[in-house]
């Protein structure tokens, strides 16, 4: 069967739009437990931090046959714990600097990750299989082609817009 474009266009820029803007709020609402106060996470100007986006698309490809919630649970735990780790240390090398840390966390590993915000990823997980995954493909069934195009080439276009700034803002400091 061929594959609509427009279509999967549209879910694959709303499920990484999602997840972002997903990872943000865990972010914002993290620090107001924590501090109370407001940070706006990430390093792009939109509420979207990229490595929620690039981590669900990774548990994606590589959980996409599997449905027993908690193996999913499990092994994005473990994968997502190695990304943060691997991320953290190519963001520092990148722009010579430290973006986040979890000195202050409990089971904190490096300081770059933490058992707990691995288990809350995990959770994230399960949610993005269970929830974000399938809305996506209801929408993107439901939606009028052109609305699904128009959609994703705006979302893309901002999203790259935003990247380009923010990057460029990063690697002047």
């Amino acid at each position: 069967m061929k594959k609509n474009f427009p279509r999967t266009f549209f879910r694959y820029v709303f499920e990484f739009t999602a997840a972002g803007f997903a990872g943000w709020i865990y972010e914002v609402v993290t620090v107001w437990i924590m501090f109370c106060r407001f940070d706006n996470r990430g390093m792009l100007h939109l509420p979207i931090i990229p490595i929620y986006s690039f981590g669900a698309f990774m548990l994606l490809a590589i959980l996409r046959k599997k449905r027993d919630p908690l193996f999913i649970f499990a092994a994005a735990t473990v994968i997502t714990t190695a990304f943060e780790l691997g991320t953290s240390y190519l963001l520092e090398f990148i722009f010579h600097k430290q973006f986040w840390t979890y000195r202050t966390w409990y089971f904190s590993i490096l300081d770059r990750s933490s058992l707990i915000s691995s288990a809350i990823f995990g959770v994230m997980a399960v949610g993005y299989f269970y929830m974000l995954h399938p809305l996506s493909k209801k929408l993107s069934d439901k939606l009028p082609e052109e609305v699904c195009f128009g959609t994703g080439l705006f979302l893309t276009a901002g999203i790259l817009t935003d990247t380009v700034i923010s990057f460029a803002e990063n690697l002047g400091k």
